[in-house]
C-alpha cells in the first residue's frame, strides 16, 4: 500500500466517539417496545457493540489511523454480526439461513466487512502478499493451517446424533468462509498505519485486575450470583455444612424429605449431605464465612493470571508471558468459569501454584518445601475433581522427578504433599461412605444409576440410565464415541477459549507448524494437553454445552501459553525492518483481545449464561425481601427447583425459610408437626 502523509482527522473522530456514545446509552436505556417493535437483550448487546466499533474508529481516526480504523469497525461488527446469528445454547450453529428481518440486517452488516476487505486488500498488492506468505509460512503448512481451522469450525456431534451429514458440511463451509473473511481483514489492518504508538508495557497486576473485575460482572449480571447447574446447587450447600463445622448434617424430617430431593443431595443413616467432591466445597467454605462466596473464584481467576504470567516469564520471558497475561485475563472461557461456582478455577489456580512452585530454585531444604506445598496443591486437586488431579499430578511429578534438576528426592518430597491431602480425602470417605476407598459420590451415582454407570473406560453398561440424548450418542461408551467426543470438545475450545472470530485455536496452529525449534517446557506442555485430552476421552459424555470443554479446562494455560509460543513464531517471520511493523502486529492481537473479551463475553452472558439451564433468581429476591421468613414454603412454578432448595439451610433452623418442592403428596400436617412454630405456605412462581 502506498505510504500517505498521516493527517489524523480530530473533528471527524472525534464525532464517531460521540455517536458511539449516544449508541451506547440507546443500549442502556431505550424501552422494551420501541414503534411496535420488541428490543431484545440480544439487540441492545448488537448496540453495544456498535458502539464499541464506533469509539474504536473515532479513536484511529483521531491517531491519524483512518483505514485501520475502518478495518477495526468492520472486523468487529462484522464479528458481531456472526454471532447475532448464531445458536448460543448447547452447540453453537449458525443460521444459513436468515430467520428475520434483524438476521438478514446481520447479513448486510458481513457483507460490508466483506467489501471493506476486498477493497483494501485490493490497495494492498495482493499477489505479493500471498507471495510472501507463501515464502515465510510454506504453502503446503498454510493449507494444513487452514484445514485445521475448518475442521474444528462446527461441533460433530450434534450432526451425528441428528445423521445430518449434509448440513454439517454446510456449515462448516459457511464457518470456513467467514473466517477467511474475518483474517483477510486482519492481513489488511497488518499493511496500514497503526493507532498505537510505540511499545508499552504494564504490570502483571493490570490483566490480573481485568480477569477479576470481568469474572465479577459476569456473576453478577450473567449468572446473578444464583447456581445455573444441578452441580453448582450441591456444592453450595456442602460449603455451607462445612462453614458450619461439620462433614454432614441430621437428615431432614421424613415429612420434608420428599421435598427437597434433588440430584447429587443424599439422606443416608440419618445424615444429610452433598454427594460432591469435598476440594471445592472447602475452599467455597472460606467465602460462606466471611459472606463473600461470589468473590471466590474471581480472586482465583486473578491469582491464576498472575501465576502464568511468572510461569511463562521464567520460561520464555517478559515479552510471552505479557501475551499469556492477556490472553487469560481476555478468555471467555476462563472468565466464564470464574464467575460460577463451579471448581475449575480453584483446579487451574493450584495447578499453576504447584507449576509455580516446582519451577522456582533455592536452597536444598527451601526447595524441598516448596515441592511439599506443591504436592499439597495437586493433592487438593484430586480432592475437587479426582481424574484431573491424577493427570496433572502424574505429569507434574513426571518433570519434578526426571526433568531439570530432577532427582527421587524432590519427588518424595512432592509425593509426601499429595498424601497428605489423599490422607485427608480417603478419611472423609470413610466418614460418610464407610470406605476410604468410595467416594459420596460414585456411592450416590452407583446406587441411583448402576454400579460403575460413571466409570471411566469403553463397556456397554457405562453412562446415565436412559442417556442422555445429544450429549450421550449411544448406550454404553466406544473408541468411535470417544473419536467423536474428543472432535466436539476441541471445537467447542475453537470457539470458547479465546472467542475470535478467527478462531481460538489460530495460535496454537500456528505454534505446531511454524514454531522451530521447541524448547523442552514447549514439549511438557504439548503433553500436558495430550494427556488431559487423551484420559478425558475415557469418560462417556463430552460436556462442552454449559463452560466450553470444561473437562479441558486444565488445559487451558498449557494451550494459552502455546499461542504465545505461536504468536512470537509468526512475529519472528513477519519481522519487520522498522518498530512500526511490529507494533502493527502487536495491535492487531490486542484487537482480537478486545473481542473476545468484549464482543465475545457479553454476547455470551446474554445469550447463554443469564437463566441458564431454567434457575432464576426470583425465589432468592423474594427471600431476600423477607416475604418468606421463618416459614416452610412448598413452591411450584420454578422451572428448576435447584433455584430455590439452594437457598435452604443445611440444618433447616434458625428463621431462614426452608423450600420444599411441591411434589404433590407433601403432608402439611406433618411439615407443620416437623417444624413447630413455623407457618406452612404454599407458593406458585409467576
Amino acid at each position: 500500500m502506498k505510504a500517505v502523509p498521516v493527517q489524523p482527522n480530530l473533528r471527524t473522530g472525534f464525532a464517531a466517539m460521540i455517536c458511539a456514545g449516544v449508541v451506547l446509552w440507546a443500549a442502556l436505556t431505550l424501552p422494551s417496545q420501541l414503534a411496535g417493535l420488541a428490543l431484545e437483550p440480544l439487540d441492545r448487546w448488537a448496540l453495544s457493540v456498535l458502539a464499541l466499533a464506533l469509539a474504536t474508529l473515532g479513536y484511529a481516526m483521531r491517531c491519524g489511523a483512518a483505514r485501520f480504523g475502518v478495518l477495526a469497525f468492520v472486523f468487529l461488527t462484522g464479528g458481531g454480526a456472526q454471532l447475532y446469528m448464531t445458536e448460543a445454547l448447547w452447540f453453537p450453529t449458525l443460521h444459513l439461513r436468515p430467520q428475520n428481518g434483524r438476521e438478514w440486517l446481520m447479513v448486510a452488516v458481513i457483507a460490508l466487512e466483506a467489501a471493506v476487505a476486498i477493497r483494501m486488500l485490493g490497495q494492498c498488492d495482493p499477489k505479493r502478499l500471498f507471495g510472501e506468505a507463501r515464502r515465510r509460512l510454506g504453502g503446503v503448512r498454510i493449507g494444513i493451517y487452514f484445514a485445521a481451522s475448518f475442521g474444528l469450525g462446527v461441533p460433530l456431534l450434534i450432526y451425528v446424533w441428528r445423521g445430518a451429514y449434509g448440513a454439517y458440511l454446510a456449515h462448516v463451509a459457511a464457518m470456513a468462509a467467514l473466517m477467511v473473511l474475518h483474517l483477510a481483514v486482519l492481513v489488511a489492518m497488518s499493511q496500514v498505519r497503526s493507532p498505537i504508538r510505540g511499545v508499552h508495557r504494564v504490570s502483571p497486576i493490570v490483566p490480573a485486575t481485568f480477569a477479576v473485575v470481568a469474572s465479577l460482572l459476569l456473576a453478577q449480571f450473567a449468572f446473578e450470583n444464583i447456581p445455573h447447574d444441578e452441580d453448582e446447587a450441591a456444592f453450595i450447600f456442602q460449603a455451607r455444612t462445612f462453614a458450619g463445622g461439620a462433614v454432614t448434617v441430621p437428615a431432614p424430617p421424613e415429612a420434608a424429605q420428599a421435598g427437597l430431593e434433588t440430584y447429587l443431595f443424599e439422606v443416608r443413616d440419618g445424615r444429610w449431605y452433598a454427594a460432591a467432591m469435598p476440594g471445592w466445597p472447602a475452599a467455597l467454605a472460606i467465602g460462606f464465612v466471611s459472606g463473600l462466596p461470589w468473590l471466590v473464584n474471581p480472586l482465583l481467576a486473578g491469582v491464576s493470571v498472575l501465576l502464568a504470567y511468572d510461569i511463562a516469564r521464567r520460561k520464555v520471558g517478559q515479552d510471552q508471558a505479557d501475551l499469556v497475561a492477556a490472553m487469560m485475563a481476555s478468555s471467555p472461557w476462563l472468565l466464564a468459569a470464574a464467575g460460577t461456582l463451579m471448581p475449575h478455577t480453584l483446579t487451574l489456580a493450584l495447578m499453576l501454584f504447584a507449576w509455580w512452585m516446582a519451577l522456582r530454585g533455592g536452597s536444598d531444604r527451601a526447595e524441598l518445601r516448596r515441592l511439599a506445598l506443591a504436592g499439597i496443591a495437586i493433592g487438593w486437586i484430586v480432592a475437587a475433581r479426582p481424574l484431573d488431579g491424577l493427570v496433572i499430578g502424574a505429569v507434574t511429578g513426571l518433570w519434578i522427578l526426571a526433568g531439570p534438576g530432577g532427582s527421587m528426592r524432590r519427588a518424595t518430597a512432592f509425593g509426601a504433599g499429595c498424601l497428605v491431602v489423599v490422607g485427608l480425602l480417603l478419611a472423609y470417605n470413610a466418614a460418610i461412605t464407610g470406605s476410604a476407598m468410595t467416594t459420596p459420590l460414585s456411592a450416590y451415582l452407583d446406587q441411583h444409576w448402576a454400579p460403575g454407570a460413571d466409570a471411566y473406560g469403553f463397556g456397554a453398561d457405562i453412562g446415565a440410565p436412559g442417556g442422555r440424548e445429544v450429549i450421550d450418542l449411544w448406550p454404553g461408551h466406544s473408541p468411535t464415541e470417544a473419536a467423536i467426543n474428543v472432535l466436539t470438545m476441541a471445537a467447542s475450545l475453537q470457539f470458547d477459549m479465546l472467542g475470535w472470530s478467527v478462531g481460538s485455536l489460530s495460535l496454537v496452529f500456528a505454534f505446531l507448524l511454524w514454531q522451530r525449534p521447541l524448547r523442552l517446557f514447549d514439549v511438557a506442555m504439548i503433553t500436558v494437553v495430550g494427556a488431559v485430552v487423551a484420559a478425558l476421552a475415557l469418560y462417556w459424555f463430552a460436556d462442552s454445552y454449559y463452560l466450553g470443554p470444561r473437562y479441558w479446562f486444565l488445559a487451558s494455560f498449557p494451550l494459552l501459553y502455546l499461542s504465545a509460543r505461536g504468536y512470537d513464531a509468526l512475529r519472528n517471520r513477519f519481522r519487520g525492518k522498522d518498530e512500526e511493523s511490529a507494533i502493527r502486529i502487536d495491535t492487531i492481537l490486542g484487537l482480537c483481545c478486545v473481542f473476545g473479551l468484549t464482543v465475545f463475553t457479553s454476547w455470551r452472558g446474554v445469550e447463554k449464561y443469564h437463566g441458564y439451564g431454567g434457575f432464576d433468581p426470583q425465589m432468592r429476591d423474594l427471600a431476600a425481601a423477607g416475604l418468606f421468613d421463618d416459614k416452610v414454603v412448598i413452591f411450584d412454578g420454578v422451572t428448576q427447583a435447584g433455584s430455590a432448595l439452594f437457598l435452604n439451610d443445611p440444618w433447616l433452623g434458625g428463621s431462614a425459610p426452608v423450600f420444599l418442592r411441591d411434589t404433590g403428596d407433601l403432608d402439611t400436617e406433618a411439615l407443620a408437626a416437623a417444624f413447630p412454630g413455623r407457618k406452612v405456605v404454599r407458593f406458585v412462581a409467576e
